[in-house]
């Protein structure tokens, strides 16, 4: 059997064929496409809840952190990267929980994809169950950076109540402070600075402080007028 008809069956949202063809083989619900990813995979990646449920329940033995795609990604990364908060608890209330902490190829946390996102609801879950806020990806970005470059206050103030800490630098030599400067989000900057006390004299590899990268005047002026 094609991987690729019960691929599209589940991108589709046809509950009916899936079931259709893991009736006919449990087999199916491991069968790998050319990506490295299972169907349950593409259910979660399209949001079809139904389908992802059903797979869900014919794979009570299964670990989800065994299914990683070519990219190491899992249902439960991708579950997190699209804010399916219904999923993610699915995923969380199974007998064999997911890692929080589980990374990918490109050392990229749950936790960092639901960042990047803006996913609030996702993020505080995460948190609250033992997600770390200090685990760097391959760029040695945490969570926190990818804050700071989206630009969500509430973010800043999740994952530095959790202990994040403030001036990790990336792999260019940036903090989070940099990024939210030079993504032009003021008022992150000026947070990060006045509340949680980040280091606006630190370098990069350029030799460049915070300020130096600024979006643009007005983004460097508001910065000025507003740090204690």
């Amino acid at each position: 059997m094609d991987s690729s008809s019960i691929t599209d069956a589940c991108m589709n949202n046809d509950l009916y064929k899936v079931q259709q063809f893991v009736e006919d083989s449990a087999d199916v619900l491991l069968m790998r496409d050319d990506d490295g990813r299972v169907p349950l995979h593409w259910a979660v990646s399209f949001q079809n809840e139904e389908i992802a449920l059903y797979l869900l329940s014919h794979m009570e033995t299964v670990d989800i952190d065994e299914l990683k795609d070519k990219a190491g990604w899992t249902p439960f990364h991708i579950a997190c990267a699209v804010g399916n908060m219904n999923i993610v608890i699915e995923l969380c209330n199974r007998r064999l929980k997911p890692d929080m902490n589980l990374s990918t190829v490109q050392g990229i946390t749950a936790l960092h994809l639901a960042v990047s996102k803006k996913h609030m609801e996702v993020c505080k879950f995460l948190v609250d169950n033992g997600a770390s806020v200090r685990i760097k990806d391959k760029k040695l970005q945490i969570p926190l950076h990818r804050a700071a470059a989206a630009g969500s206050m509430g973010l800043i103030e999740l994952l530095c109540k959790a202990q994040s800490p403030i001036n990790v630098q990336d792999y260019q030599g940036w903090t989070p402070l940099f990024h939210a400067l030079a993504e032009g989000h003021g008022d992150v900057a000026v947070l990060l600075v006045n509340q949680y006390y980040a280091d606006d004299q630190l370098e990069d590899h350029d030799g460049k402080k915070a300020l130096d990268v600024a979006l643009d005047d007005k983004v460097r002026k508001h910065y000025i007028q507003n740090i204690l």
